[in-house]
């Protein structure tokens, strides 16, 4: 026994060699492998906000919950459904009732079987409450039926041409049921009981998220992860953050500004990428029309929206904010999405044309009759709004004060905000309690979710516009359901109605979309190997992209590898401390006693 325990002391000691001094990843687990286990560190500005899907939408939560469950499809790296739960699909004749074969021997967490029954019970769930988050997946839908466990029904009155990507985390029905209608939203669900690969260990509110792998997730989907820990480490402060990344704290990071690309990207060993992405940034508009609105009532008229964007230049915008990294915007749905992108023609978009922004609010009765320099109504009413930015994003709070220096020469007064994102919805989300903000959507492969936030039904909820519009209201139930039943994989028809709805935000400007989202992403390839990256050619990422690829596949580089591909000494030391670790691993696993997950 003591030869065993000399050995472990031995390969901790080589570990501590290898280790980079800790900075502000000092509270957080140690980098490299602990215990003989292997860990993976990402780091991230934005934490977690909770862990009920119901409730809890930032951009790590849903990150966790596309590893820790599963949903009735998914998609591979082409954004093209593939198999999850449901393991093969068809539809009647018409086109209305779809039947999906679910995958047998599936399992929660927690060890109770996972059915068929559960994806019934969620979708029910979803419909008899007419949850605002998910509801708009479900258009149409009548009956959700699971006839045996391997079998679900879904019926609808017209075709719904969406019904290969439901976003909507599959829940276990044994552990949801015990959760009253008023307390869905409330309820902390913790421990998480999911079914994905990974099972959510700890979490600390804005210091980390520790997932472990689910060791009976199916090979038929990759198989349990190849790690034994995957960490989001939240860093409150960018700088140090990439100072963790550079002294060897971290394996990878992700969303940092623009600013940092040409330092990163030199750095030995480390991949960057400034991959295309889902979503895009954006200047919402405050377009509530009712008497509780907090909102300035001058940005009902659509003249000033319009001017608004006249008043911008974009390019120059996205130069200063996003080192020109990032495309320029026009309409609502990204180019990565494919046959769902509107390209705006050429005569119909807003260009950098300030003259034409002071003539467009001069013809709608805008003058700057005081000689403030700021326009006014026929009754007085000044073009002054309030204008949020959110400290947690530094490159938009450089875009708003460009913003607000453009609106400026064209008489609109823009008062500049810089708060904290929590407290703006705080303020927002109740009554409509502000003018203009800058904010940012990542969004789903299909476009249903996004298009759905602009329907008066998501005002005050989704939709953050709080645009209302009939016809488009008309034309979001239209595209949901344009199903062509002989080929419930074309899209065109539903693309045309698609489209037109974005021409018609395009125009009426509830939103100023700037930019797309580019992933900005820093990983180590001199020690890690698996990543999956998305777009598969070019500077594709591997974190963030809505496939499940990376965080199954990683796994520390071996020295053999390394030194084929060039790999540091790093690399190699790394190789030889993992192998003493095994037998250290022996001993460790022996003396150490299980603990409980802890969860803040």
């Amino acid at each position: 026994m003591k030869r065993f325990v000399l050995l472990a002391a031995v390969a901790v000691a080589a570990l501590a060699l290898c280790a980079a001094p800790l900075t502000a990843a000092a509270e957080s687990p140690s980098p490299t492998a602990e215990n003989g286990e292997v860990v993976f560190r990402l780091g991230i500005t934005q934490g977690y906000d909770g862990f009920n899907p119901f409730a809890h939408w930032s951009g790590p939560t849903w990150d966790v919950f596309r590893l820790c469950y599963n949903f009735l499809t998914w998609y591979n790296e082409d954004y093209e459904p593939v198999p999850d739960l449901a393991t093969e699909w068809s539809t009647s004749e018409d086109g209305k009732v779809w039947t999906f074969t679910i995958r047998e021997g599936m399992k929660w967490s927690d060890g109770e079987p996972l059915t068929a029954n559960d994806i019934a019970y969620t979708y029910n769930r979803i419909l008899d409450t007419e949850h605002w988050a998910y509801i708009q997946y479900l258009v149409g839908v009548q009956s959700v039926e699971a006839p045996d466990d391997a079998t679900l029904v879904i019926t609808c009155d017209k075709p719904n041409a969406s019904m290969l990507a439901l976003y909507i985390p599959i829940l276990p029905e044994h552990i949801w049921k015990d959760v009253s209608d008023d307390d869905l939203e409330n309820y902390k669900n913790i421990p998480l009981v999911g079914s994905g690969p990974f099972i959510l260990d700890e979490a600390k509110k804005d210091k980390w998220v520790k997932l472990v792998p689910n060791p009976d997730y199916p090979d038929d989907l990759g198989g349990a992860p190849k790690i034994d820990e995957f960490w989001y480490i939240f860093s409150q402060n960018m700088d140090s953050m990439v100072q963790d990344y550079k002294a060897g704290n971290l394996d990878a990071i992700v969303d940092w500004p623009a600013s940092y690309y040409e330092d990163l990207k030199d750095i030995e060993g480390t991949t960057v990428s400034k991959a295309p992405a889902i979503g895009f940034v954006e200047m919402g508009v405050n377009c509530y029309d009712d008497p509780s609105s907090k909102g300035n009532p001058l940005l009902l008229d659509v003249a000033v929206r319009q001017a608004l964007n006249y008043a911008i230049d974009k390019q120059s915008i996205v130069d200063a904010s996003m080192g020109g990294l990032a495309p320029v915007a026009t309409s609502l749905i990204s180019p990565v999405q494919g046959i769902w992108h509107y390209d705006v023609p050429e005569e119909e978009q807003y260009t950098y044309d300030p003259e034409k922004a002071m003539q467009i609010l001069e013809d709608a009765g805008y003058s700057d009759t005081d000689g403030d320099g700021v326009r006014q109504d026929a009754k007085g009413a000044k073009l002054e709004f309030r204008f949020s930015a959110f400290n947690e994003y530094p490159e938009q709070q450089q875009a708003a004060k460009k913003i607000a220096a453009y609106c400026d020469d064209v008489g609109i007064k823009l008062k500049l905000d810089m708060m904290d994102e929590g407290a703006f919805s705080d303020q927002y989300y109740s009554n409509a309690d502000g003018d203009l903000f800058i904010w940012s959507w990542r969004g789903d492969i299909d476009p249903g979710f996004m298009l759905s936030t602009f329907t008066t039904a998501q005002i005050l909820n989704w939709g953050d516009s709080n645009y209302s519009n009939p016809e488009y209201d008309a034309l979001y139930e239209e595209q949901m359901l344009a199903l062509n039943p002989e080929d419930p994989s074309d899209p065109s028809s539903r693309a045309d109605v698609v489209h037109e709805m974005q021409a018609i935000l395009y125009r009426d400007s509830p939103y100023v979309i700037l930019w797309y989202n580019i992933n900005l992403q820093a990983f180590r390839t001199d020690r890690w190997e698996g990543y999956g990256l998305v777009p598969t050619s070019g500077d594709g990422a591997p974190f963030f992209n809505l496939t499940r690829t990376t965080y199954q596949e990683l796994a520390p580089l071996t020295a053999a590898t390394a030194a084929d591909e060039g790999g540091t000494s790093t690399g190699l030391i790394v190789g030889i401390v993992v192998a003493v670790l095994v037998v250290a691993a022996l001993v460790l696993w022996l003396l150490r006693r299980p603990k409980k997950a802890e969860i803040e």
